[in-house]
């Protein structure tokens, strides 16, 4: 009996959708062991939480601090989509190590380039490989329900035909940023994932195989309905700053580059005080945080954030507009809003040791249960 794990990591997923979706498949998992409504990291973006689940470990180890970094000193913004930002080993990597047959399969290619070091083979629903285009036919576009669809069918051919131990599934959080939990598309999509995902386990298991599956978030949705330039706020009081939209990616139409959290780089390090309290009564405005206290408060690597964290008020946004302050309609994430995510593991607490209340606490139960 050969033992396999598989992490799946739902993009956007929110409890909320598992409660209002049929997905018989899923909730069986957590039937059969656990399921727990944890936390995700702060700033709750896909690069800092991908990067956690994938490690096992906080922004303060990994370094991955939000999807668009600008860098400290030199002002040079990049996005944060490069393995060689990673300062720790990768669960794919300690795998590798292992004599495992490790696999990376995501939706969107911004995130294979990232998480992709120590697959022994990955590839993306926007560059999938012939052999797989053959059988399921071409991946849906990214801006689709489908995608994802298509991505969960390709686990189950690639599981299947390529006799992986360890393979870590990144979906993409457009369905969840374009439709409400109740809403039908909505539905649709995590009930096509959660069928796919019940053949592929089912077909293992047949097989004969002892598979391990894990199924979270990296952060939830929200609705917002106002959007605040704080750069414009900074300004209105006299102090010059930079605004790093943390949220930032190739894929806007998901978003607009608005999200509940920026990093506030200032010109003037004596404007700190005063900018401090600016930030604090701004409009849409949760919690200002110095970079002292973001950085111990929510484990962030210290060199890599800001001189301020903001996070946003649950029905705002954040970014860089041409108003201060305007109305908007959207689903968005990066506060504190959406930090709660589904964590759910088919096998009970007797047969995997350690505590589960963070979606980067997969990575240790994965490992001890490959290795023992």
């Amino acid at each position: 009996m050969s033992k396999r794990a598989v992490i799946v990591c739902l993009d956007g997923c929110g409890p909320a959708y598992i409660r209002s979706s049929n997905v018989p498949s899923i909730r069986k998992l957590g039937a059969e062991g656990r399921y727990v409504n944890g936390d995700s990291m702060i700033p709750s973006v896909t690069n800092v939480n991908a990067v956690s689940i994938l490690t096992g470990r906080y922004p303060e180890e990994h370094g991955i601090t939000t999807n668009y970094y600008l860098e400290r000193g030199t002002g040079r913004e990049v996005y944060m989509e490069s393995p060689d930002f990673i300062k720790a080993r990768t669960l794919l990597e300690e795998g590798v190590n292992l004599g495992l047959r490790t696999a990376l399969l995501t939706s969107k290619d911004k995130l294979r380039l990232l998480l992709g070091r120590g697959a022994a083979a990955s590839f993306s629903a926007e560059r999938p490989p012939s052999s797989l285009v053959k059988v399921l036919g071409p991946p849906p576009p990214i801006y689709s329900v489908d995608v994802d669809i298509w991505l969960m069918k390709a686990l189950r051919e690639v599981m299947l035909k390529d006799d992986l131990t360890l393979v870590y599934v990144m979906t993409t959080d457009y369905a969840m940023h374009k439709y409400a939990p109740r809403e039908g598309e909505s539905k649709r999509h995590l009930q096509g994932i959660d069928e796919a995902l019940g053949q592929t386990i089912e077909d293992l298991e047949k097989r004969g195989d002892e598979v391990l599956v894990c199924v979270t978030a990296d952060h939830g949705m929200s609705k917002k309905e106002k959007a605040v330039n704080l750069q414009l706020t900074l300004e209105r009081h006299g102090i010059a700053s930079r605004l790093n939209t943390i949220i930032a990616d190739r894929y806007v139409a998901h978003h607009r580059n608005l999200g509940g959290a920026v990093y506030i780089y200032l010109e003037n390090p004596d404007d700190s005080a005063r900018c401090l309290k600016v930030l604090q009564e701004a409009e849409g405005v949760e919690a200002a945080l110095t970079r002292d206290q973001a950085s111990k408060l929510y484990h962030l690597d210290k060199d890599r954030i800001g001189d301020f964290l903001v996070l946003a008020e649950e029905e705002y946004v954040f970014g860089l507009l041409e108003q201060e302050v305007t109305e908007a309609s959207l689903r968005s994430h990066g506060s504190l809003h959406e930090a709660q995510v589904p964590i759910l593991v088919n096998r009970p607490e007797s047969e995997l040791r350690g505590p589960l209340r963070e979606n980067k606490d997969l990575a240790s139960l994965v490992l001890e249960w490959l290795t023992t």
